[in-house]
């Protein structure tokens, strides 16, 4: 199979403020300390003896997708507009960004393949069309070919020409909240920090790897550092070490 060819163009401030005397009258503050004894002078305060406090960050992650959510979800969608079901098949076999997937056009292919350019880090990727995702029998230029015929205008996902969209092309958000409405149709378990439509990009990589290497996941999800990818590659989950 051909392959893919990628190129890549209130700091917080903590003060102590003392009370404000009016007239004569004393403060509370030196009322109390007038009837404490004094054995010499009293040496000013002149730090703060409580050591300011922050509450530790807790930062959620979000649930990584598994296959075993994203089959039922993806039966889920068959019962959704046609366009839904091919973003997720796409997405899945490209392993693409949603702002990406909703910007791909059919005259984008060129020569075999589909051309994009990555909108987040500006990399230039050229898929084949043979592209395949075996364990899924997702090919994309099938996938491309259900696509022509869905779509009523340029681009491989549309709901159509619509008043907030006179050239047909979908806004990300419209993936988000298909999968979310796909999702709880499917009736599977949720945590608290359930999976969303972007999570496929990782699933895709991580099927992906197993299949065709670390190597070709890299180049396929368009990132120039190992490091990168092998975030997208973390389950997120505990996992036995096989020894």
């Amino acid at each position: 199979m051909t392959g893919i060819t990628t190129t890549t163009p209130k700091s917080t401030a903590i003060s102590a403020c003392g009370a404000r005397t009016s007239g004569t009258n004393p403060s509370p503050a030196k009322l109390r300390w007038g009837s404490i004894p004094s054995h010499g002078p009293v040496e000013e305060l002149k730090n703060n003896p409580v050591t300011p406090a922050r509450a530790a960050k807790v930062v959620v992650k979000r649930e990584r997708l598994e296959l075993a959510q994203y089959l039922p979800t993806r039966e889920a969608a068959s019962a959704m507009p046609a366009w839904f079901s091919l973003a997720m098949d796409l997405a899945l076999v490209t392993g693409q960004r949603r702002e990406d997937l909703t910007q791909m056009r059919f005259d984008h292919v060129v020569d075999g393949r589909q051309q994009a350019e990555q909108g987040k880090t500006g990399a230039m990727i050229s898929l084949p069309l043979d592209l395949e995702l075996k364990c899924m029998g997702l090919q994309l230029g099938a996938v491309i070919d259900r696509c022509r015929k869905a779509s009523t205008t340029d681009f491989l996902l549309s709901a159509g020409i619509r008043t907030n969209s006179p050239n047909g092309v979908l806004h990300p958000d419209g993936l988000t909240k298909g999968f979310v409405k796909a999702r709880k149709k499917s009736g599977i378990t949720l945590s608290d920090s359930p999976p969303t439509f972007h999570e496929i990009r990782s699933l895709a990589g991580r099927m992906y790897e197993k299949e065709r290497g670390k190597e070709f996941t890299q180049k396929l999800l368009g990132h120039t550092t190992e490091k990168m990818t092998q975030k997208y590659l973390d389950s997120r989950k505990k996992e036995f070490i096989l020894l």
